[in-house]
């Protein structure tokens, strides 16, 4: 008996099973606009970015790193005396390598040894005293020279919600040409674009004085959205 209700009950459950799936492959799916808004954001930006390298070459690997030393505390103590407490310093790198000849890759030569300093400042107008005075103090390169903006988060916000205000008013004006209406949203993606500095150079340490333009930086945000409509 209890194997009768077994087989019976297996046999309800399949059935149910059955006109589920039957009913599910035939409620109609609801129509939908799928749209991308885009907006951007200006401003000004208020921090910038500096990266120095000083290099030092010597035959003796101690003398070489004995010499760094020497020189980015010179290049640390100009660049502190400039920005006073209004910038941030840090090294990024430091490496010691061998230089070989050409003609002999067993015994290196010599040594180099690079310090990789960076330097982030809120005094915009003293980028270009930055430069100069680092050129003189011994730097050897300028990596790199960026613009941003400690308020980045709130106005990459901003420009997301305006992507997506955008995104409704296209979504509305599709479905009124297609004879449709906007029922409600039923997704929204978006994912935070990384920083994107204003402005970058490459080049060498020069002792003339050097002219810095600071324009403003644009924050663009992209967001798709998908709308039900009836």
């Amino acid at each position: 008996m209890k194997r009768k209700i077994s087989f019976l009950s297996l046999a309800i459950c399949i059935f149910l099973s059955l006109a589920q799936l039957s009913y599910a492959e035939e409620k109609p799916q609801p129509s939908t606009i799928e749209v991308v808004g885009k907006a951007r954001v200006m401003t000004m930006p208020n921090v910038a970015t500096v990266t120095f390298a000083v290099e030092t070459n010597s035959t003796k690997a101690q003398l070489a790193v004995r010499e760094n030393a020497k020189q980015t505390d010179k290049l640390l103590n100009t660049l502190k005396d400039i920005g006073k407490q209004k910038i941030k310093i840090r090294t990024s790198g430091f490496t010691l390598t061998p230089v070989y000849d050409k003609d002999n890759r067993f015994q290196p030569r010599g040594y180099r040894v690079t310090n990789t300093v960076i330097v982030e400042t809120k005094e915009i107008d003293q980028v270009g005293t930055f430069i100069d005075e680092a050129s003189k103090a011994g730097v050897s390169r300028i990596g790199s020279l960026t613009f941003s903006t400690d308020g980045e988060e709130k106005l990459r916000k901003e420009a997301a919600v305006q992507a997506l205000n955008q995104a409704k008013d296209i979504a509305a004006d599709l479905a009124k040409a297609a004879g449709l209406t906007i029922k409600k949203i039923v997704k929204v993606s978006y994912t935070p674009r990384g920083p994107a500095p204003l402005y970058r150079m490459e080049a060498m340490a020069a002792t003339a004085r050097t002219p810095i333009e600071v324009g403003e930086i644009t924050m663009e945000e992209t967001v798709h959205v998908i709308f039900e409509t009836n």
